[in-house]
């Protein structure tokens, strides 16, 4: 086998490593990183950080299996489109769902103090 063999497995596990540092940073509570969230106005940051963060966790790791998937598909195209498709439903999917946390993160804000003030000038 030649280093060309070895360059899109190598290439999936290098571009999966800023994404597990993030699944790490947002673990130990650096939901800021997420989007610009607000942990102050999350009723349970920890429980959203977690959640955040694992499904960080679990993009990191289809990258990583998609290369260790490229490295066995070789040269041979049926396997090549295998690995693709799977790559293409999991980090989509995992990218969904992500979006859809984030979400669900923001509906769920509790207002500030000084909020309720600026409403009721208006």
């Amino acid at each position: 086998m030649t280093i060309h063999d070895y360059l899109v497995p190598l290439a999936m596990a290098v571009s999966a490593v800023p994404i597990l540092v993030s699944a790490v940073l947002v673990a130990r509570g650096h939901v800021h990183l997420i989007n610009g969230l607000d942990a102050s106005r999350l009723p349970d940051p920890a429980r959203t950080a977690a959640t955040l963060a694992r499904l960080l966790a679990a993009t990191g790791a289809a990258m990583l299996l998609g290369g260790a998937g490229f490295h066995w598909a070789g040269a041979d195209e049926s396997r090549i489109a295998v690995v693709v498709t799977a790559l293409l439903l999991a980090v989509n999917g995992l990218a969904v769902a992500l979006i859809l946390a984030i979400g669900a993160a923001r509906r769920s804000y509790r207002e500030r103090r000084g909020d309720e003030q600026r409403t009721q000038r208006r």
